[in-house]
């Protein structure tokens, strides 16, 4: 991935309305969902706030990492296996966004190989154009590719964006111009320095 790359901040406002759109689209497909299995570390807090717009108390996850920050690494590979009975039951495999659709097909086949599911439907918030899976139901798509930073990530993200600016010298001016020059987003002082600190914090 490039170091100069478009992104979007996304609020928490944001999460919840694409949730509530998902919830819409379930509702309208009739789909009855058992469990909805979130994708860690994206999907645990859309998961936990689309079962409670559905009224879904069976919610259980596992984790794939394909990411560290917003830089992609090689391949996407299950870290933490998925450990629930879904022997006959409606799955709803949720991820936060289908980015190149690597995630989720890993995602999917490791499902199939955990039990014998009645039916699995996939769902993402955010889906990319790019992407060569489309999931079963997606709130939102992202024609031209951008990286998305979600309020649970911004710490992470904007961590790895400045440690790739490649600056000996960092203040809170310099780095709100710099991820306005090269990333389009507006960052507030905070913003960046919780993000300093957690790049302190991993020095020490």
């Amino acid at each position: 991935m490039l170091e100069e790359f478009p992104a979007t901040l996304i609020t928490w406002d944001d999460v919840h309305g694409l949730c509530r759109q998902l919830a819409g689209q379930l509702r309208k497909a009739n789909f009855r969902i058992d469990i909805i299995v979130a994708i860690g570390r994206g999907a645990y807090v859309p998961g936990r706030i689309l079962s409670d717009i559905l009224d879904i108390h069976d919610l259980t996850s596992f984790k794939i990492e394909h990411y560290q920050g917003a830089y992609k690494q090689q391949e996407a590979f299950i870290k933490y296996p998925l450990n629930a009975d879904i022997n006959g039951r409606n799955i709803l495999l949720l991820d936060d966004v289908c980015d190149s659709g690597d995630t989720i097909v890993v995602g999917l086949d490791h499902v199939r190989h955990c039990g014998t599911a009645n039916e699995i439907r996939t769902a993402v918030l955010h889906l990319k154009a790019v992407s060569e899976f489309i999931p079963d139901f997606y709130a939102e798509t992202v024609n031209e590719w951008r990286w998305l930073i979600y309020p649970w990530a911004i710490n992470e993200d904007l961590s790895s964006m400045i440690v790739k600016m490649r600056f000996d010298n960092f203040n809170v001016t310099l780095l709100q111009h710099l991820f306005k020059q090269r990333h389009g987003i507006d960052v507030t002082d905070r913003q960046i320095e919780d993000a300093l600190m957690l790049l302190q914090s991993a020095e020490k």
